[in-house]
């Protein structure tokens, strides 16, 4: 029990009710801009597609009859470096020399391989196959248009194919670590709003005993005191769903439940309270000394915690 009333019941009982009845719905817009990040496979396809002929022509040459296996080491080697790169910076390990040494070569490689790749179907295609590289250099400006932009698209191919192939694995990596790390869509909106829903439930019962003001003061510090615990709460973890152990859902770094957003808010309380009357100004105003102050704080954020202290004490 805390206080008068069992709080992890409310929390747990208002928190699926709020899910099931006033959680917002992701809107077509936020379907598709949430499927924006995941565009970069489909580039990676893309690219291998268009650089797989050549790096197998290529190597065709090198290693007869087993050059299409050049592709699926040159061009998934670049992802595979890119992701571990990613990866490790995000994680602060310290990767090791032959991964960069590798990384290095297979760029090199890639750029050399779709480089002549494109010019040699580039030439064959205009009937220059027969000219050396000073021939064509020197009659290029003789050529038709069309082979003259040819023939620069095969140079440019030589560098947009594997740099391609390390944006395509760098993205990859990111959408791991989001995947890793991230929360609903839900949940995340849920962090912002569970102060007021539970403040909401607890004023309704202490309404029933106690006149309005006395009910308000009580609510308000019942709920405060009870969200300021944080991680404190076993059943408020177990009714977040996420399926996460308790070291994991209270966060290594020291976090509460409320994540990100109650860090944010954690700072702002500070800031308020170290500027008197600052809360009773608007909340662009408030907004704009926050950034001046270097204080982190959204607009939703700011109302939140505008909101509380506008409850009486």
């Amino acid at each position: 029990m805390d206080g008068q009333f069992d709080m992890e019941t409310i929390y747990r009982h208002e928190r699926q009710r709020w899910l099931k009845e006033e959680a917002p719905r992701r809107s077509f817009r936020d379907m598709l801009t949430g499927s924006v990040p995941y565009w970069i496979i489909l580039v990676a396809l893309v690219l291998y597609g268009l650089s797989a002929p050549h790096t197998a022509g290529v190597f065709d040459k090198l290693t007869p009859g087993w050059g299409w296996l050049a592709p699926v080491g040159v061009e998934f080697g670049l992802l595979y470096a890119a992701f571990r790169r990613r990866l490790a910076n995000a994680e602060k390990e310290q990767l090791h020399w032959t991964l960069w040494a590798l990384e290095i070569l297979l760029f090199i490689t890639a750029m050399l391989v779709n480089g002549a790749g494109s010019f040699s179907s580039v030439i064959g295609a205009v009937g220059l196959e027969t000219l050396s590289f000073t021939a064509i250099a020197e009659g290029f400006g003789n050529l038709p248009a069309t082979s003259q932009a040819a023939l620069v698209m095969a140079v440019l191919s030589a560098f947009i194919i594997p740099i391609g192939a390390l944006v395509a694995g760098d993205g990859l990596a990111i959408l791991a670590l989001e995947r890793r790390g991230g929360s609903d869509f839900r949940e995340q909106r849920w962090y912002e709003v569970e102060f007021t829903v539970i403040y909401r439930a607890v004023f309704v019962r202490y309404l029933q005993q106690l006149p309005e003001r006395d009910a308000r003061q009580r609510a308000y510090a019942e709920v405060r005191g009870y969200l300021g615990r944080g991680s404190s709460s076993g059943v408020r973890l177990l009714s977040a769903g996420s399926g996460q152990s308790g070291q994991e859902a209270n966060g290594q770094n020291g976090h509460s439940p409320n994540g990100k957003n109650g860090v944010v808010k954690q700072g702002i309380r500070a800031f308020l309270d170290e500027h008197p009357g600052l809360d009773q100004q608007s909340i662009n105003d408030v907004l704009s000394t926050l950034k001046a102050a270097g204080v982190q704080g959204g607009r939703t954020s700011v109302g939140e915690v505008l909101q509380e202290r506008k409850l009486p004490e």
